[in-house]
């Protein structure tokens, strides 16, 4: 069983990658039932809800800035359609260069799966630079 880690350590990047992926949707999902519970609460009062509150329902993101949100204006949010794609795409550029770096000079003894790994994260660095000029504008 550890010579499977020996020979595949590096799949633990996209694992990674898929557990936070996840662990970001699931904190969606709470936010979005502690909105729903909130909004029960004032059913339950009889008060009325905050419009924010509703509209915040309505937004397809959990209504936070992404790092390319300088000032928090909607209307210019995602004007280019790079959003927070930009850092994946740096991200994964940069394992991508460290691999074939390590490729080429040989420092952990890698040899040729170091390019194969290299070219699995340029396909991802390529895959979300390309989805960042499909994403939905809101």
């Amino acid at each position: 069983m550890a010579e499977i880690f020996d020979d595949y350590w590096w799949l633990l990047f996209p694992l990674a990658f898929f557990l936070a992926a996840g662990w970001g949707s699931f904190m969606r999902y709470k936010r979005t039932q502690a909105k729903i519970d909130l909004l029960k609460t004032y059913a339950a009062s009889g008060k009325e809800p905050p419009a924010d509150l509703i509209a915040s329902l309505d937004k397809p993101g959990d209504g936070r800035a992404d790092w390319s949100d300088l000032d928090g204006d909607d209307d210019r949010r995602d004007s280019h359609g790079t959003g927070s794609n930009a850092f994946l795409v740096i991200l994964f550029a940069g394992f991508a260069a460290v691999f074939a770096y390590e490729g080429y000079r040989g420092l952990i003894g890698m040899g040729e799966v170091a390019y194969f790994v290299a070219l699995i994260f340029v396909v991802l660095s390529a895959s979300f630079f390309v989805a960042s000029f499909f994403k939905r504008k809101s």
